[in-house]
């Protein structure tokens, strides 16, 4: 307890990749921690870099580089005002790259991905060092590289076991610290047994990584056998063009229409090829829907086979598609996985993550 004590009203730099004017997942799970480390008295701030990602010497790239710099200093664009409620507390600061002079100085620090661990490699204070791993960021830098960031002197800490068993496997010890869930912002408001089982809900993305062309493949084999089905889609884009009018699109839903889009639907859909921790399913189990996804490290967290949710191979529609038909047409399988989803889903609160994360703060 004193040890804590002396610690509030130090202060916390947390390095973002990037602006954060869109939803993000792992700009979240960041920005949860530090609205909880602001409510405890520390000195909380947020550094989003304009030129993280500028690898290219294209005199044209820099030149959009600059413009885009300059407009996000003059709207101040760069923040999550739009999408997340930081807390008013805290500091955003939208700096041309993450270089040491170019941040505040600060006594703790807090990598949030691969390449912002690698400007904090280079940092010569003698501040504590943390290193939040979300992901194998293999598609940002090459897999060396990365594995590279996972032997620097910081105390890491990973959100999923899939990836503590990485840390391990390069002889590197961390912490799990497995993601909390907002139980006030997601609630079930439908029982199980009273959704219409034609409906199901899927986010969508332009990643290939998300896997949504697997899910649209699945959604065809389906609705040739249900030609009732429908598919709500929601996301950060605007609706593409090419979904046919049985998909209904909700663009950045609000609160209550995010609510209403998992709560109409039985079934929810991650065809995901990788993820670091997921956030959609979870919301999907808060609001009762029973969940049909791909086996995947980042899904296993919260996703028991044939206990939380169905899962099957990634890029393998077929095998999604069988595992969408078994919860429509078997009731009983629905409402099993529905409940035990819901139920097992309260595990994971943001007390007990930041408590863990508070813990590795204060250690000396």
């Amino acid at each position: 307890m004193l040890l804590l004590i002396l610690f509030m009203n130090k202060s916390i730099v947390f390095l973002l990749p990037a602006g954060s004017s869109k939803p993000s997942g792992g700009f979240k799970v960041a920005f949860e921690y530090a609205n909880r480390l602001a409510s405890d008295g520390y000195k909380v701030s947020i550094v989003y870099p304009n030129s993280l990602f500028l690898s290219t010497t294209h005199l044209k790239t820099k030149i959009r580089a600059l413009i885009r710099y300059i407009y996000y200093i003059i709207t101040r664009k760069y923040k999550a005002d739009q999408w997340f409620a930081l807390d008013k507390k805290i500091e955003q600061l939208y700096v041309w790259d993450l270089s040491e002079n170019l941040v505040p100085q600060a006594d703790i620090y807090v990598a949030t991905a691969v390449k912002t661990a690698g400007y904090l490699q280079e940092y010569k204070r003698q501040s504590k060092k943390l290193y939040l791993i979300q992901s194998f960021e293999d598609w940002s830098w090459d897999k060396e590289k990365v594995i590279s960031t996972y032997h620097a002197p910081f105390q890491k800490i990973v959100i999923a076991g899939w990836l503590m068993k990485i840390m391990e496997e390069n002889n590197e010890t961390a912490t799990l610290i497995q993601n909390g869930f907002d139980f006030d912002y997601f609630q079930k408001q439908i029982d199980y047994k009273d959704k219409n089982k034609l409906i199901i809900t899927m986010l969508y993305h332009k990643s290939l990584l998300k896997g949504c062309e697997d899910g649209f493949r699945a959604f065809d084999i389906i609705k040739a056998k249900y030609p009732e089905l429908l598919v709500n889609l929601f996301g950060v884009p605007s609706r593409p063009k090419f979904l046919p009018e049985w998909y209904r699109y909700y663009k950045q839903p609000c609160k209550e229409i995010h609510n209403k889009i998992y709560n109409e639907a039985a079934i929810f859909v991650g065809p995901s090829h990788i993820e670091g921790f997921c956030l959609t399913p979870p919301e999907a189990m808060q609001c009762g829907c029973a969940v049909a996804c791909t086996d995947i490290g980042g899904y296993r967290d919260v996703c028991i086979d044939n206990e939380t949710a169905l899962l099957s191979p990634p890029k393998d529609w077929k095998a999604l598609a069988h595992n969408i038909i078994r919860l429509i047409e078997d009731d009983a399988l629905r409402y099993r996985i529905a409940k035990n989803g819901h139920e097992y889903i309260q595990n994971f609160t943001w007390e007990r993550a930041y408590n863990k994360f508070r813990e590795l703060i204060v250690q000396q």
